[in-house]
């Protein structure tokens, strides 16, 4: 048993930084799927020209996680967050002044960089240094708050924009939000057990004796966890890593498409506005139930399953929405869809600290993200200049689901990685935590 449990800092930390995720993706991120709707009706752009929006956010996003791992480098993972609030909040600030294409695709893309910045490779850094052998509920009761976000805020901010009329609102809100983010990592984070004086899960190893940590260890022996640290040049040539980002990838691409499409084609379907933009909601909160329980099994189980089931689960959920005709199969596909990508999320950064280590852990999932923007971007732009095209989202959502199947069989089929120090299998559960 944890000693001391409600002591340990960082459970501070960890509501800390669920706070922050609540705001930057809950509300700032998934603000965009519910008003850009509305921009697209009161500035007349097409549906694929506004669709590059997305693109570039996922973009912007992507490459910001890999830019966000430099800049924890350089001035620490809460600083980080902090300089991340800014950046969106600018640019919150320069789509609530313009009306034009040009500077809404700057403005999302400053906001996509400081969303980068404040959320996953900071936030799943920190919760790396501070806990190892509850890292999978940390990092699904932090990403969770994305989910819940989304619940909370897309309906509040599509009732907003209904009520006043007014789709500009929605980036004064989420102007506000990033500010708060990065104040509460400036008041309540710390990056390392180490800064005020204490260890990872809050045990000091040379206070437990050895029955106590193999105790520990047979409660979390079915999860493999490296011994090794792995450098990221060494994790790049494992063949488990390509099926982590082969996987990760689609469920990128179905999210993109979820947050970029799902609201205008239930519009198209005869859906009321107020249960097409719901859906966002519903996606948020099943999200949110999809990351607690990858979180609540992750430590037990290997999140590799937990990877190919929620991608398996996702695409079930997009072939479902191309037949939504009724508020009662919104729910249905919603559901779905939301549980799926929400065991995705929190399987991919387990997955990658488990099998790679924490001392190079914001490297590797900088670079991943980096990787796996492309795919975002694409799903998004293909889907919205394929509707053009065919006046149709048929193509886009079977499509996306037939592509879907193949990285579910390589995830259930890999293997953990060894690294060339390791001389035997062993869940190992020591690890040493990385300086900023």
């Amino acid at each position: 048993m944890i000693r001391g449990f409600c002591m340990f800092y960082g459970w501070r930390v960890l509501a800390a930084l669920c706070i922050i995720y609540f705001l930057s993706v809950g509300v700032v991120f998934w603000s965009f799927a519910v008003v850009l709707p509305a921009m697209i009706l009161d500035l007349g752009w097409t549906r694929g020209a506004a669709s590059v929006g997305h693109a570039i956010l996922s973009v912007a996003f992507g490459g910001g996680a890999a830019f966000s791992a430099v800049v924890v480098a350089k001035v620490g993972a809460r600083n980080t967050i902090a300089i991340g609030g800014v950046a969106s909040a600018l640019g919150s600030l320069a789509i609530y002044a313009g009306d034009s294409l040009l500077l809404f695709y700057a403005g999302i893309g400053i906001i996509g960089l400081g969303i980068a910045l404040q959320s996953m490779v900071p936030g799943t850094q920190i919760l790396t240094n501070w806990f190892v052998r509850r890292r999978a509920i940390s990092m699904g009761l932090f990403l969770s708050m994305g989910g819940l976000g989304a619940f909370v805020a897309a309906p509040a901010v599509a009732y907003l924009i209904e009520m006043s009329g007014d789709w500009r609102i929605a980036w004064l809100i989420t102007f506000g939000c990033a500010l708060g983010g990065g104040l509460v990592s400036l008041l309540f984070v710390r990056n390392h057990p180490a800064d005020i004086g204490s260890f990872a899960d809050g045990i000091d190893p040379e206070a437990h004796s050895e029955a106590d940590q193999a105790a520990m260890a047979a409660r979390t022996g079915r999860v493999y966890r490296t011994g090794a640290e792995w450098r990221a040049a060494e994790a790049y040539r494992t063949f488990a890593l390509w099926c982590i980002i082969a996987a990760a990838g689609l469920a990128g691409i179905g999210l993109a498409v979820n947050a970029s499409q799902s609201v205008i084609h239930l519009l198209d379907q005869g859906l009321d506005p107020v249960i097409a933009g719901s859906a966002v909601g519903i996606v948020g909160l099943f999200s949110t139930v999809g990351r607690l329980l990858a979180g609540a099994t992750g430590d037990r189980y290997d999140p590799r399953y937990l990877l190919a089931g929620g991608l398996a689960i996702e695409l079930v959920g997009v072939v479902m929405l191309n037949y939504t005709e009724t508020p009662s199969m919104v729910y249905a596909y919603a559901t779905m869809f939301g549980v799926g990508n929400g065991a995705t999320i929190v399987a991919l950064p387990a997955l990658v600290a488990n099998y790679f280590g924490a001392l190079h852990f914001a490297k590797i999932i900088g670079i991943v993200h980096l990787i796996l923007t492309p795919f975002a971007a694409m799903g998004a732009v293909i889907a919205g200049f394929l509707f053009d095209l065919t006046q149709s989202y048929q193509g886009v959502f079977l499509g996306y689901a037939i592509m879907a199947v193949v990285p579910v069989l390589l995830v259930l089929l890999m293997r953990p990685p060894r690294h060339a120090s390791e001389t035997a299998p062993a869940a190992a559960l020591a690890e040493t935590a990385p300086g900023d």
